[in-house]
């Protein structure tokens, strides 16, 4: 699939990567929230810190995962992941003590590398609605695969001009390799990402979001008998089957929603849009548009306002 994306100007691209300092910021969540228990934090903060952040709506990611442990089946249909991941969303947010809930949206059922058009989920529909509709930019967290994204990407190439998606994927810059869960997913809707020029801030996982640990002893000392949603995370938490005795547990999707609560927690620079090699390397052209790129998190700003805002719930 092609798409001729809009062309903005380097003024009108930087503009679009600025946060408010102050005010609620329009915000939509797109999550494999199932896969993990890591976008069920971020759900919940964002939801939580609505003094900062007016979170509109969730879309449901696909996700395909062979890791899970004995209580569930692997995940090989990227719509069975997609349903798992709505109906994970729905019981987060039914957790969470807030007067407004966002809406929540099924997405794709295929990859864009398994698809011949772009395929208009009512994910897609609503983004490309509701981006049309922000008197602002539209804050698009993105924290799994960003086939949703790309799919409204390439069926309405207009929206490039009116989003910022803040995107957890492939791994720092000088890491060996960018073999990153959210990126290997759907490559080529990872490259949509990268080449349709828009506004895009990049938190890479491996040497950057990967600060982000906690453990399932911290998180059950801090949030076990404090609020329905505390108790939820504080049960769920131990039940990935790759923490082990002594592990740390990252909760790397939190990551693009402390940005939106106060950037100064983060260290950033400005690159050329990476390229996605075959290798699942980067490379890198001069030539193309600029992209942000978070380099360092202060990681206990992130952690005290999160756990302070959970055990309230």
């Amino acid at each position: 699939m092609k798409a001729k994306f809009s062309s903005m100007t380097l003024s009108e691209r930087m503009a679009k990567m600025d946060i408010p300092t102050s005010g609620n910021i329009a915000t939509v969540i797109d999550s494999d929230t199932f896969n993990e228990i890591d976008d069920q934090f971020a759900i919940a903060w964002a939801m939580l810190r609505h003094d900062r952040i007016d979170l509109q709506a969730i879309y449901a990611a696909p996700f395909t995962n062979s890791m899970f442990n004995d209580s569930h089946e692997a995940v090989s249909d990227p719509n069975v992941g997609m349903t798992l991941s709505y109906e994970e969303i729905e019981r987060v947010i039914d957790r969470v003590k807030v007067e407004k809930k966002p809406e929540i949206f099924k997405g794709s059922t295929r990859y864009v590398y398994q698809s011949t058009t772009a395929e208009r989920s009512d994910a897609v529909n609503d983004l490309i609605a509701r981006a049309h509709a922000c008197e602002e930019v539209l804050q698009v967290v993105s924290i799994g695969a960003p086939t949703n994204i790309a799919h409204a990407l390439l069926a309405d190439p207009s929206i490039t001009d009116k989003i910022h998606v803040l995107w957890l994927g492939g791994h720092s810059f000088d890491w060996h390799d960018t073999e990153e869960f959210n990126l290997l997913q759907d490559k080529d809707a990872s490259r949509v990402l990268l080449n349709s020029g828009v506004a895009l801030t990049l938190f890479p996982c491996m040497g950057v979001t990967n600060t982000l640990a906690t453990s399932v002893p911290e998180l059950q000392y801090y949030l076990a008998g404090t609020s329905e949603i505390g108790d939820y995370l504080a049960q769920e938490a131990p039940k990935c089957p790759w923490i082990g005795f002594a592990n740390r547990k990252v909760i790397w999707d939190i990551a693009p929603i402390g940005y939106l609560i106060d950037a100064s927690w983060y260290t950033e620079t400005f690159v050329a849009s990476p390229i996605l090699n075959d290798n699942l390397t980067w490379s890198f052209d001069n030539r193309r548009h600029p992209v942000r790129v978070i380099k360092f998190i202060e990681r206990d700003e992130l952690f005290v306002d999160l756990f302070n805002r959970l055990i309230k719930g």
